[in-house]
Parts: C-alpha cells; sequence; structure tokens
C-alpha cells in the first residue's frame, strides 16, 4: 500500500469560503441551507462549521474552526518535530548518531505521547512515521555510521581548525602559492609520507600486492 495519500475527491471547501458563509448565518441571521445554497457548499458542513465557531467564541477564543482534512495519527506537533530534528543534528555533530525511530519512540515514552501500539510492541517508531518524519525534515539525510577514534573526534574542533587555516594561511602567503599549486591527495594511491623499505625488491613486490 503506497504510503503518499492521494486525494480522490474535490469536495474541500475553503476556509474563506465558510468563513463569509457563517457570517452570513450568525451576524444576519439566514438560514444555513439557504446560505449554503447561495455559495454552493453542503448544508451540513456549514452547520457544523457554525457550531465549531460557536462553541470557540463559548469559550472565549478568537480562533477559527479547522478546515479540511487533518492527520489522525500524527503523534508529535510541528514544534516537537522541529525540536527533535535540531537534536538528531546537534548529536551527529558530536559524533554521537542516534536512530531516529527509536529516539522518537522513548521521546513519546517519557512525555506520555499518544502513539500508535505498535510502537510499543516494536519499542521504535513506524516506518511510516519515519518516512514522511524524512520528508518534513528534508535537512536531515540518513548515513550508515562510521567508526571514529577518540582522537579524530576529540582533535576536531574549532580551535584546531583555525589553527590549521591560520597556518595555512601563512604558508601560502610566505611561498606565494596560487591555486593551481594546491591538490587534494585525499583518498587516493598518493602518500603525503613515503615508507622506505630496505629490503630486496621481492619483499617490495611483495608488499605492494599485498596492499
Amino acid at each position: 500500500m503506497p504510503r503518499q495519500w492521494i486525494r480522490k475527491t474535490g469536495r474541500g471547501v475553503p476556509a474563506d469560503v465558510l468563513k463569509k458563509a457563517s457570517d452570513e448565518v450568525t451576524k444576519k441571521s439566514k438560514s444555513v441551507r439557504s446560505v449554503a445554497k447561495a455559495h454552493g457548499i453542503c448544508h451540513v458542513t456549514l452547520s457544523r462549521y457554525c457550531k465549531s465557531l460557536q462553541k470557540l467564541r463559548e469559550q472565549g477564543s478568537s480562533d477559527l474552526p479547522s478546515v479540511g482534512y487533518w492527520s489522525s495519527n500524527k503523534v508529535f506537533s510541528e514544534v516537537q518535530e522541529e525540536v527533535l530534528a535540531d537534536y538528531l543534528t546537534q548529536a551527529a555533530d558530536l559524533y554521537y548518531g542516534l536512530t531516529p525511530r527509536e529516539f522518537a519512540y522513548q521521546l513519546a515514552v517519557t512525555y506520555n505521547i499518544k502513539h500508535p501500539q505498535t510502537w510499543d510492541e516494536k519499542q521504535m517508531a513506524g516506518p511510516d512515521w519515519f518516512t514522511f518524519f524524512m520528508k518534513r525534515n528534508p535537512s536531515l539525510s540518513i548515513r550508515s555510521p562510521e567508526a571514529t577514534s577518540l582522537t579524530r573526534a576529540t582533535s576536531f574542533n574549532r580551535q584546531n581548525v583555525e589553527r590549521f587555516f591560520n597556518s595555512l594561511g601563512q604558508v601560502i602567503e610566505r611561498y606565494k602559492f596560487d591555486g593551481s599549486d594546491i591538490w587534494n591527495v585525499d583518498e587516493t594511491d598518493l602518500h603525503v609520507c613515503s615508507v622506505f623499505i630496505k629490503h630486496t625488491l621481492y619483499m617490495l613486490r611483495k608488499f605492494v600486492l599485498v596492499e
């Protein structure tokens, strides 16, 4: 079954049309059926909207009723998902990758957020939720975890990076290097540190074959 829901009808009524029609019912004391017929909308929809609007006004709220279809199984609000995405990004920057599905489940349990029962069975969020979560947060990307040494993780910080580029700038200025003099040999077969093997040619060939 596809995870992307496609609307099959065009029965939706714009919010401004319902607001204008409800004003005619409440302020001009017109009947719901006559107003609905004049605006070309269903009288049941207009009646439901007027009742919701009246309930909000009785509660002292100036908001308007929600219009259209809303996802009934959305677990987190937009603000909560934004915080979740930021936390995952910060953890990745600290070389501590988290699995979003497991972390989302732990977050829902910790803060008593209503979630599907299948989350409790597998101790993680469902694949459908994760798919739409990634679509709502395109700044996130999926990467396979890689081993990182403690020395590399602790050495890659702002101070060391600034020190490296300051030294690089001094060398470029001293020897008048330009862009054509700088080469990136990362992940190539060129070695910046030559390894001298003081053995026979046979041993050298053996070493190369092992490489």
